[in-house]
Formats: C-alpha cells, structure tokens, sequence
C-alpha cells in the first residue's frame, strides 16, 4: 500500500506523538502521517481509507490489497483531510 501511495504522488511518514494519522496538502506536497506508536493493524486501515478515496480501478493492486481498500471505502469521511496553502519565497 506505501508504493500504491507513492504512485498517488502522497510521501508518507512515519511519526511518534498524540495523534492517529491522516493526510494533509501543503502547497502543492501532499503527504501521509501515521503514527508509529498505534497498532500495525491500524495503520493499515487508516491509509486504506486515505488510499480508498481515489478512483483506483486503472491501478494493479494484490487480492489482499484490494480486499482492505474496498472494505475501508466509505469510511474515509471518519478521516480528515487538511489542505494549507503558505505562500513561498521566490
């Protein structure tokens, strides 16, 4: 699912802190955090919701890839997207 995301042009990170996860814009980088403290399990959920918000049917994914994205599609609202545009020095 990290190489699918990567394809999505999303960078992923792996953190520690209070906090779940989830994905955000900067300007133009969108990126993926997910904390490393909380259970494999659901770091896997929360970027199959993240990833479940794409239309991926041109992609190739594996059975068992497939099966948690489309398990997870229609929750990703239980997620939140946050976009934030900081103006750049030129």
């Amino acid at each position: 699912m990290l190489s699918l995301a990567h394809d999505l042009n999303y960078s992923v990170r792996r953190e520690k802190g209070n906090f779940r996860g989830g994905d955000c814009r900067v300007n133009d980088d969108r990126f993926i955090v997910l904390n490393s403290l909380i259970p494999l399990e659901s770091r896997v959920v929360l970027l199959a919701r993240i990833l479940a918000k794409h239309d991926l049917q041109d992609k190739e994914l594996k059975p068992a890839v497939k099966a948690v994205i489309e398990k997870e599609k229609g929750k990703e609202g239980k997620g939140q997207t946050i976009e934030m545009d900081f103006p750049t020095d030129s």
